[in-house]
């Protein structure tokens, strides 16, 4: 149902659904996160997709994401949650996000300021 939802542009009832989802003590999983990362992204809300991949990555959805400081492994992720991850860690780079350091201050920058994609075939 969500991914219908988020398909047929009713993003606002994919969340929806997903808040009902959680109150019902069920836990989402990387793939509902990508789902709804995704419905959001495609219909423009992408403060709603990055709290979406903040959320997944402190639940450990994502947890391959950033593995080593600086560095972005994107070969498990969606092509949405991949965009969304490179995104959000480009904006925080350059300071254009007022929810700077979502990503645990280490996402967009190592010590040496290097910003490293690590990406392939993956899924």
């Amino acid at each position: 149902l969500i991914s219908a939802c988020g398909k047929g542009g009713q993003w606002e009832k994919a969340l929806e659904l997903f808040d009902e989802f959680q109150r019902c003590g069920l836990e989402p999983e990387s793939i509902t996160y990508s789902t709804l990362i995704s419905a959001c992204e495609t219909w423009g809300r992408l403060s709603e997709a990055r709290a979406l991949l903040f959320e997944a990555c402190s639940r450990g959805c994502f947890s391959n994401v950033h593995s080593v400081p600086g560095a972005f492994d994107l070969h498990e992720l969606s092509v949405p949650v991949a965009r969304m991850a490179v995104r959000s860690a480009l904006e925080e780079r350059v300071g254009q996000k007022s929810d700077e350091g979502q990503f645990g201050g280490s996402w967009a920058t190592s010590k040496k300021g290097d910003f490293v994609l690590i990406t392939g075939r993956g899924k």
